[in-house]
């Protein structure tokens, strides 16, 4: 789940979000209901509709998405793992963090998002140094990639197939790094860009496994694993 901020209404960036939802999970409409409403009235699908109002409380007719606009100034986003990584692409941790950023800013007018942010706290904490990263993360696994190419036991195809996995794995859960481990994570994104994994499809400019293993082991010795 994740918070959002919003305005009086819904607006179309949020309407985006939960339409970009909607596809990934093969809803073509949703389901409104307003809140507050004695008994609760279940309205006509709709699709998503940038004018909504609070309160309200939109779903997909399959439960795999939903949007609760309570009242003005957040929403919260929930789903299946399809539905959020469509709707939130940015991931979780980093519309948390976000979100508590916009709260802190609102703080003097709107006192109540400081507790909506309190109550979604980040699931992962940004990561600066090879050692601070918990074992059963893709971060982790990025890291034994690079170890296991730089140690010469991982051909450089895998190499990048798996990297490129991995690292959507790390998006879709929300793992964040920074500093040093930034620096080099994203060095290596670079690198990868400029190799073909198909020698067939390879120009003259690409990289060729001998450079991209050299480049990488340079850069991996000399980054934050180095004090390891």
């Amino acid at each position: 789940m994740a918070p959002l901020a919003v305005g009086e209404r819904l607006g179309e960036i949020l309407a985006d979000r939960v339409t970009a939802g909607c596809r990934s999970t093969g809803a073509t409409h949703l389901r409104y209901a307003p809140l507050g409403v004695d008994p609760l009235v279940t309205t006509r699908a709709i699709p998503a509709d940038a004018a909504t109002r609070p309160s309200t409380l939109l779903w997909t007719p399959d439960h795999q998405g939903a949007l609760l606009f309570p009242a003005p100034g957040y929403v919260l986003l929930a789903g299946t793992k399809p539905f959020i990584t469509a709707a939130v692409p940015e991931g979780t941790d980093a519309a948390r963090a976000r979100f508590t950023r916009y709260a802190r800013k609102q703080a003097a007018t709107r006192p109540d998002l400081l507790a909506v942010a309190a109550t979604y706290t980040l699931t992962h904490h940004s990561w600066s140094h090879p050692a601070e990263v918990p074992p059963d993360t893709a971060t982790a696994h990025h890291l034994y990639l690079l170890r296991e190419f730089t140690n010469g036991t991982l051909p450089a195809p895998t190499f990048a197939h798996t990297w490129w996995q991995t690292r959507r794995t790390a998006q879709s859960n929300g793992e964040r790094i920074r500093g040093p481990l930034e620096e080099l994570f994203h060095h290596v994104f670079l690198l990868l860009e400029d190799y073909e994994v198909a020698p067939e499809l390879a120009e003259p400019t690409d990289l060729t496994t001998t450079e991209l293993r050299a480049a990488v082991i340079e850069a991996y010795r000399n980054g934050p694993s180095a004090s390891l």
